[in-house]
């Protein structure tokens, strides 16, 4: 019995010219598919950046101009990257309100104060005030800031932001600043308003590494070769203006430089928003290992013996109480026999602990102490108070 397999065509194109071609099912469905519609056309990009967002824009009111700052975006509404010149337009409103009263809407579109070319990334603008808004009371100001394409279209104006008009807090004048044992000493005239504070605002830089010889390794001294510090710090000095402050953290080893601020806080339409004087002019101190250490206190002598029972020595064991500061390198010890002797020291090395054994001593002799601290650059302290014991006989 034969059995009969019917095998279906395969389709066959004709070309413009009537000419057959047998096409496999791959290739048939592969040119059905590029016949589909490609859908509606997308619209053309507009290229308008983004809006500035509210996270975005600050506005900081610093002696007579308010300093705007905020991050231009690097895309369009669209997603795509920004090619082309983008312009910053910043504007303001002065808003009529009272001391802690319901924030108003201001008016658009507001009043256009500056206007510059921008690129994407962190930008800064300043709006120089007129004298009326640097004058009489606390007010209101109101602002926002568009980017505009090449062609000049936007897609509208960021969130808006609040600073204050009215009288900036008094320069801080003559801020000096010296290095002391316990940190760098600043002062400046005082100025005793109510509700006004100073604010520091210190760079540092590490001074470069001294020509003589390294520190003892394992100090933890602030010295070059420790712990860096952070490049910029802000603090208070105090609730009040006491026309000084003693910044204890800086360390020896770094060049600071300070500048000041007082700094005014006003709440109006429920924001609380600071009035900050202009920055006085930087006042730089290097901190250095220039001041001797503390004093050793507490020497105390105590008489013994040393050695066999059959060869024993005298001896005279001294100690004291270790200083505390971490750039000490070690310390001296100096002693001179009898009353008006004259005061030779002990020890060629430094002593690295707060207690030594005199053991050339003679049985019978009195002798006189005392103790130097030695910083890691060479400073010597004064000598302590001294001590006076006589060597046993055996």
């Amino acid at each position: 019995m034969h059995i009969w397999h019917h095998k279906r065509p395969e389709p066959v194109w004709r070309d413009d010219f009537g000419a057959r071609t047998t096409l496999g099912a791959g290739v048939l469905l592969t040119l059905l598919a590029g016949c589909a519609s490609p859908g509606p056309p997308l619209p053309p990009s507009l290229k308008l950046p983004a809006v500035i967002t509210a996270n975005e824009l600050t506005a900081t009111r610093v002696g007579d101009t308010v300093r705007l700052h905020w991050t231009t975006p690097t895309r369009t509404t669209d997603k795509l990257l920004i090619a082309g010149p983008i312009t910053a337009v910043v504007c303001r409103d002065t808003l009529a309100v009272a001391l802690n009263s319901a924030q108003p809407a201001p008016k658009a579109p507001c009043t256009e104060v500056e206007r510059q070319p921008v690129t994407p990334g962190a930008t800064d603008a300043t709006d120089a005030l007129p004298a009326a808004l640097t004058a009489g009371p606390a007010r209101l100001l109101a602002y926002r800031v568009e980017l505009l394409n090449a062609t000049g279209h936007t897609a509208g104006p960021s969130p808006i932001v609040y600073a204050v008009a009215g009288i900036a807090p008094d320069p801080v004048a003559n801020l000096r600043a010296e290095p002391t044992r316990a940190g760098a000493l600043l002062r400046w005239l005082p100025q005793a308003v109510a509700g006004d504070t100073v604010e520091l605002t210190r760079t540092t830089e590490q001074a470069p590494a001294p020509k003589t010889s390294a520190p003892k390794a394992g100090l933890p001294t602030g010295i070059p070769g420790t712990q860096k510090e952070p490049a910029v710090t802000k603090f208070v000095a105090g609730a009040t203006d006491a026309g000084g402050t003693l910044d204890r953290s800086a360390r020896i080893g770094y060049i600071y430089t300070y500048t000041a601020q007082r700094v005014r806080t006003i709440s109006l339409a429920n924001q609380s928003l600071e009035l900050r004087s202009a920055p006085t002019e930087p006042a730089t101190v290097a901190v250095r290992d220039a001041f001797p250490p503390e004093v050793p206190a507490g020497l105390v002598a105590v008489p013994g013996f040393s050695g066999e029972t059959a060869t024993q020595r005298p001896t005279i064991d001294l100690s004291w109480e270790p200083d505390i500061e971490p750039r000490i390198a070690g310390y001296r010890v100096y002693r001179r026999e009898g009353d008006s002797g004259a005061w030779q020291p002990l020890t060629p090395n430094l002593v690295p602990a707060a207690a030594y054994r005199d053991a050339t001593v003679v049985a019978g002799h009195t002798y006189t102490y005392r103790v130097t601290a030695v910083s890691s650059a060479g400073n010597e302290s004064a000598p302590s108070p001294e001590a006076t014991e006589t060597a046993p006989a055996p």
